[in-house]
């Protein structure tokens, strides 16, 4: 069996389960049909547009099966008929589901698995295809509690992506594999305020084939803070230490760690968010084995009246790309990828169980090296009904 086919079995099985085993369910489900308009389909140099009309379903649900232990599930499948490609139809997956078991009075553990089938990222350099990917994350941890005040997590995780293109993901080497593992102390110095945290990340990512890959840790000092009822946030500040291995040869770097997050309720109506990071991470391109990110982003949800809602983001990614992160492909140059990307939603309710709603996406990419990394822009509308059970 597949490691694909097998991570999938396991959300499933998790979820079959827990509609047998749950003492108490509460389960929602809704679906969306979406009428829309995509002017990039492959998100390539070179447009192509198409109309498109997908049917979104989504259940979701929370099983207790005792006062230590219960179970979140999330499925959201998508079946999406585009006019204009190559395939016209596909179908998009999202499974997830999360255990958590109070072990002892002081020792929690959670289980996760996530699978997805998706289209390719802002940043893939799959140019001009209908390129798709499965992708599962699997991650588990433990929370000791050692008093009042102190706390230790430690966890552990394997994830892995497919891509459909075997070329492209066994020939060019952007299938993989990853291995990572967390621990982190925390201590509460203010009650129900403010806790500072120390800890460390490690990542172990091995490309396919002969690629290489690299590893990574990350060692950070933060702090959690709430500054009042309404606003909150996060702190993780420090660097990595990491051998990028080229396929031929392996070097050594440094990159600052940055995570960043704030939390604000404006008011009833207004939700503010916002992230901001810096780190080492998986080059999403075949050129190179690893890439500096920059990220940016701000989140707004406001409800204009009592039927009418907004939402709005936007992000901002800069990738740097050192030369000795580039693979033996004949690269000797640095380069910089740069992604802006920007969504905006109104929903109106014309009663509890029915919702219009209207959407837009813009995505622009543009970088300073053309041969593995594209640059394009991405205009997607759509016009919605969505209805809850």
């Amino acid at each position: 069996m597949s490691k694909e086919k097998l991570c999938l079995l396991t959300v499933l099985s998790l979820i079959s389960a827990s509609v047998f085993a749950g003492k108490d369910s509460s389960i929602k489900i809704q679906n969306t049909v979406r009428l829309g308009y995509d002017d990039n389909i492959y998100q390539a140099k070179e447009e192509t547009g198409s109309a498109f009309v997908s049917d979104i379903f989504n259940i979701s649900g929370k099983m207790t099966f005792s006062e230590r232990s219960e179970l979140l599930l999330f499925w959201q499948p998508e079946f999406k008929y585009r006019f204009d490609a190559d395939p016209e139809a596909i179908t998009y997956q999202d499974v997830y589901g999360r255990f958590s078991h109070g072990l002892t009075q002081n020792v929690f553990f959670q289980l996760s698995d996530r699978f997805r089938y998706q289209q390719k990222g802002a940043q893939s350099g799959a140019n001009g295809v209908d390129n798709n990917f499965i992708e599962n994350n699997l991650k588990g941890a433990l929370d000791f509690t050692l008093s009042k005040e102190s706390q230790v997590k430690v966890g552990a995780g394997y994830s892995l992506r497919r891509w459909d293109d075997d070329n492209y993901g066994q020939t060019l080497g952007n299938d993989y594999d990853q291995f990572v593992g967390d621990a982190s102390y925390l201590r509460e110095l203010k009650p129900n305020k403010t806790t500072a945290i120390a800890g460390v990340n490690y990542v172990n990512h091995s490309f396919d084939g002969d690629r290489g890959g690299y590893q990574s840790t990350a060692l950070y000092l933060g702090v959690d803070q709430n500054f009042t009822p309404a606003v909150s946030g996060n702190l993780r500040v420090g660097g990595s230490f990491s051998t990028i291995d080229t396929g031929t040869e392996e070097n050594d770097a440094y990159a600052p760690y940055l995570q960043g997050k704030l939390l604000m309720q404006a008011s009833e109506d207004t939700t503010f968010t916002g992230s901001i990071g810096y780190s080492m991470d998986k080059s999403e391109n075949s050129g190179y084995n690893a890439q500096d990110s920059f990220k940016f982003d701000l989140g707004l949800q406001h409800k204009l009246t009592s039927k009418l809602t907004l939402s709005s983001t936007v992000g901002y990614t800069l990738s740097f790309y050192n030369s000795d992160y580039a693979r033996n492909v004949g690269i000797n140059d640095d380069a910089e990828d740069r992604v802006f990307r920007f969504k905006i939603r109104a929903s109106y309710e014309i009663n509890k169980n029915n919702f219009v709603d209207l959407g837009y996406a813009f995505t622009t990419r543009d970088t300073t090296e053309a041969q593995y990394l594209t640059e394009y822009n991405r205009n997607v509308v759509d016009l919605g009904w969505r209805f809850k059970f």
